[in-house]
């Protein structure tokens, strides 16, 4: 056997056997879910307008909390839309507890969205955040506008009397009228104050690159872990849009989380989550099964600056969870599971750009020796159970890409060829798509690790002019 393809099975591929087990274990979790509790990951039954006449519906507000950067606008009125249709199915019933607010640093988009929906069967209202606001803890970026509105909603700002939930939108977000019965029928009967759904990517889906439509193949199997963890209380994750909040427990809580070190929170939905968890237990959370639509980013290059942001903005809510008194003297069973829990998830993550390198110099030299052994009745590069391993963790990771593919284009209006064409190409491109995706987290805990800890946060373009124009002026 040549020196270069000894050294490449005899010492990397053993450091490659357990990358592929640590990413493994954290895949097989996601196939655990998926396979076992699959009925409660999604909520199936239909629910009607009668239905919910025959319930003591609460009153839900649908917001949405926006820097009003450029082609926003358009996003945000495409999911007010899909809410004023549900309310145009019986005026009278939802217009006496749905309403829509906007939170945005643009008094034009404020306008713009007012008189789009003048007349609207719901109230469609719009806050602007001003330009010299302040939280008491100089709290910046996204919660900074979550928690203007929180203040003013403690001052009375379209005071509801009665339990009230807030349904948290991101810009391009959207929940069909279907959707939007079933969450309501959720919440009318629920116990829990702080809920969530699954998100599934098909808005715009052909107006992405095939590798960012790639990418997002790896989310929706996710969400089968965020059940999970929601469910049990223990939120490793949460994700800002698609979470529904009890205005009260929000109100009490607030978003007012300040800074670290000088520099703002970009995960901002990580920390409000381990603040509730720190202050009223596991006992608040739950997971509401109602599925959100959004869209892929439209470029790798702001894909792979959202996959940064994500995990260095993780990073930041773990650093200040483990300073916070509270988190503290909660029991060490607890304390670790949260933070090693995490911490498992972000090196998975990182791992997976390891992993690909080194799968890409080893593997040529496993295939050589695999087919030696077969011709020659030599000894097996591995033994059968390890190479037995590998090729599951190889099959629960394409089977997670196809069941991503297959969630994001169900609901793209893609006919049956249109959809099995983009599922393949999904699958296809599935190497690729992970070893640009896996460098963004790998990089984001080098820089983390190295004490590079500055923030600069632009949202990812909404819009395909948007994303173009931000490529174009290095944003």
């Amino acid at each position: 056997m040549p020196n270069s393809m000894y050294f490449l099975l005899s010492v990397l591929g053993p450091v490659l056997f357990v990358g592929v087990s640590i990413i493994g274990v954290r895949m097989a979790l996601y196939w655990w879910s998926f396979l076992f509790r699959w009925t409660r990951y999604r909520r199936r039954t239909p629910v009607s307008n009668g239905d919910l006449r025959k319930l003591d519906v609460p009153f839900v507000k649908i917001q949405i909390t926006t820097r009003g950067s450029a082609g926003s606008t358009e996003v945000i009125t495409r999911g007010i839309r899909n809410a004023v249709r549900l309310a145009h199915e019986d005026p009278e019933f939802y217009g006496r507890f749905l309403s829509v607010e906007v939170v945005t640093e643009s008094a034009d988009q404020s306008h713009a969205v007012r008189n789009a929906f003048r007349g609207s069967p719901i109230l469609v209202d719009s806050l602007v955040i001003p330009a010299d606001y302040e939280t008491p803890n100089g709290t910046k970026l996204k919660a900074r506008g979550l928690h203007y509105i929180v203040e003013q909603r403690r001052k009375g700002w379209n005071r509801t009397l009665g339990r009230t939930f807030i349904v948290h939108y991101d810009e391009e977000s959207v929940m069909v009228p279907a959707e939007l019965r079933k969450l309501i029928h959720c919440l009318a009967t629920t116990g829990k104050k702080i809920l969530e759904g699954p998100i599934y990517y098909p808005l715009e889906y052909l107006n992405a690159s095939p590798l960012c439509r790639g990418m997002e193949a790896n989310r929706p199997i996710g969400c089968y872990e965020c059940r999970h963890v929601l469910e049990t209380g223990v939120p490793l994750h949460l994700h800002g849009s698609n979470l529904v909040i009890d205005e009260s427990l929000e109100n009490d809580i607030g978003w007012d989380i300040g800074c670290l070190a000088g520099q703002p929170f970009i995960a901002e939905d990580y920390v409000f989550g381990m603040k509730a968890f720190t202050s009223c237990g596991k006992d608040v959370f739950g997971w509401h099964g109602c599925v959100m639509l959004e869209q892929p980013p439209f470029s790798v290059r702001s894909a792979f600056k959202q996959r940064y942001r994500w995990i260095f903005g993780v990073l930041q809510g773990m650093k200040s969870l483990t300073g916070n008194p509270q988190f503290m003297s909660l029991p060490w069973a607890t304390r670790f599971s949260l933070v090693w829990g995490t911490r498992y998830r972000v090196g998975t993550f990182a791992l997976g750009a390891v992993v690909g390198v080194l799968s890409a110099l080893v593997f040529p030299a496993f295939i050589i020796r695999a087919l030696d052994a077969l011709l020659s009745d030599g000894a097996p590069p591995l033994p059968a159970p390890g190479s037995a391993w590998l090729a599951m963790v190889g099959v629960m990771w394409m089977g997670s890409v196809f069941i991503g593919a297959w969630h994001n284009v169900a609901d793209s209006g893609m006919n049956r060829w249109g959809r099995a064409g983009e599922i393949s190409l999904a699958v296809l491109l599935a190497p690729v798509a992970g070893l640009i995706e896996s460098p963004a987290a790998l990089w984001a805990v080098l820089q983390w690790t190295a004490g590079k800890r500055g923030v600069h946060w632009v949202p990812t373009p909404k819009t395909k002019n948007a994303d173009l124009q931000s490529t174009r002026s290095g944003e």
